[in-house]
């Protein structure tokens, strides 16, 4: 800093500990920014030409962190820089040498191009020149050369992000369109038979039922349209909190299919679950189940009375678990098979036996299992039926160990996962700690000791019951005395086991793979 800086300082403070305070910080400023552009020369290098009979020209050092070649190597190159530039740009920057030396480009110019480095990698260079003339004649120039890969990648970006947006537009234009004709439909039927039933006395019963039961299933479209904009809204703006939990998969989907009985009796469609016992899987509960449901029910609607529907689960690649849903009804034409899942192209079309859809209901599929961090394709045959294949993460085999003691808990932590090499085991000390750890990730097991301090056992399996909503986690509660007050304090909390802390290994181990199975 120099004396005039000092001297202003001195003006404008008086006091000598702040002074000191703000020199250290101008310093420490004045050091960034000079670290920063000593930092940019390793983008950039110069250059120097004298012309005579030849041209001799000479690169800076620094050309080597752009090119990977040194300045020897390049000079000794027949045409120096120009040897390495892209073919795609050598003969674009051939002319305009030709015009720069020649005095028509001016004192000062600049060109772009790509070279072809020592990895074999394309640079994007910037060279700014400047002529030396003679009489009108250019003797000689200098050159600044800059990398600007960095920024002509960053431009690409911007690019690509701005097409996507410019699509993402349209596409939100033609669905808003489609979807305000999906709107309005149903209201003319409405209405229409609405204004008949108020207006016209002599309409005998039958006719009227049959209005009303076109008014109830023009509603009940109408209803079902705007439920599945509304679910799609909320998982596209973030407003529905997924909460991931480990999920028995068996359980859920028994639980979804048995809430479609009324669809499968009308039908007389048989549903088989093929799903695996202790397939666990992390996801949301609740949009899954959805999801699923949304899956199964167009299966029933696309299936003929009297057939069979399957839906199987097993592992698959990448620590995924696969479902799948397959029917033998009229199957997807090729032709709608493009439309599926796509935003702009929604289409509905009926069911075997009339059924109306929304045609959001796939779209609205694809956005969760995207969301549950999975996938989602299908492959169908038109009169055969249709299969649709959605992977989500599977639960991480884990046992978590809840004890204050360090010396137990990395004692037994030992034991298990010597005898039980594949579980990964987790060890707290304490209740809070491991609901931190649950709310991340359920476990296969929890060991938790009935005494701890600040939050017993009981405590801990009640918070974590409120959770485990399916009963997925297995519990053993270790207690130092096993008796009816114990017994009774776990009771409303499905314990799997209470036993004595003092259990043998063996006997541990034992009951661990009991629950495991």
């Amino acid at each position: 800093m120099g004396n005039m800086n000092k001297n202003n300082l001195d003006k404008l403070i008086g006091d000598k500990e702040l002074k000191k305070k703000v020199e250290a910080l101008i310093n420490e400023r004045v050091k960034f920014e000079l670290d920063r552009f000593a930092s940019s020369f390793d983008k950039i290098f110069f250059t120097e030409a004298k012309i005579g009979k030849n041209i001799d020209i000479k690169y800076s050092s620094s050309i080597k962190n752009v090119a990977g070649y040194s300045a020897n190597d390049i000079e000794e190159l027949p045409n120096k820089l120009a040897s390495i530039i892209h073919e795609d740009d050598r003969l674009r920057v051939r002319n305009f040498m030709s015009d720069f030396l020649s005095g028509n480009g001016g004192e000062e110019t600049s060109v772009s191009y790509r070279i072809i480095n020592s990895n074999e990698e394309e640079v994007c260079l910037n060279e700014k020149l400047k002529a030396e003339f003679d009489n009108g004649k250019v003797i000689g120039y200098c050159s600044v050369i800059i990398d600007i890969s960095d920024i002509r990648n960053e431009r690409k970006d911007i690019e690509a992000i701005n097409e996507s947006l410019l699509d993402l537009d349209k596409m939100k234009d033609k669905f808003i369109s489609i979807i305000s004709h999906d709107l309005k439909s149903p209201y003319t039927t409405i209405l229409g038979f609405s204004e008949i039933l108020m207006n016209d006395d002599s309409l005998h019963e039958k006719e009227r039922n049959e209005y009303i039961s076109y008014i109830y299933d023009g509603s009940k479209l109408q209803l079902n349209l705007i439920e599945h904009l509304l679910d799609w809204s909320r998982l596209r703006t973030g407003r529905t909190k997924l909460e991931n939990q480990r999920l028995d998969l068996r359980n859920l989907i028994s639980t979804v299919v048995s809430k479609l009985t009324g669809l499968t009796v009308r039908k007389n469609i048989e549903i088989s679950q093929n799903i695996p016992l202790s397939l666990f899987i992390s996801s949301d509960e609740n949009q899954l189940s959805k999801a699923i449901s949304d899956i199964l029910s167009n299966a029933i609607k696309f299936s003929y009375q009297d057939s069979k529907i399957s839906i199987s689960a097993d592992k698959f690649k990448g620590g995924m678990i696969e479902i799948v849903v397959q029917d033998h009804g009229i199957g997807i034409t090729k032709e709608d098979q493009e439309k599926l899942f796509k935003l702009d192209q929604k289409f509905s079309r009926k069911g075997t036996d009339g059924e109306a859809g929304s045609g959001m209901g796939l779209i609205v599929v694809k956005e969760i299992i995207d969301k549950l961090n999975g996938d989602i394709w299908f492959y169908s045959t038109e009169g055969e039926g249709s299969e649709f294949h959605i992977t989500i993460p599977e639960a991480k085999n884990q046992i978590l160990i809840v004890n204050p003691s360090e010396d137990y808990i990395n004692e037994k932590g030992k034991v298990i996962s010597e005898k039980i090499p594949n579980y990964e085991i987790i060890k707290v000390q304490n209740g809070f700690a491991a609901l931190e750890h649950i709310e991340k990730e359920l476990p296969s097991v929890i060991i938790a000791a009935d005494e701890m301090p600040m939050m017993n056992g009981a405590e801990l399996i009640k918070l974590i019951r409120n959770k485990d909503k399916y009963f997925s986690v297995s519990i053993i509660v270790l207690a130092d005395n096993v008796n009816d007050e114990v017994n009774k304090r776990y009771e409303s909390y499905i314990v799997d086991h209470i036993l004595g802390s003092k259990i043998s290994d063996s006997e541990l181990i034992h009951t661990i793979n009991r629950l495991l199975k």
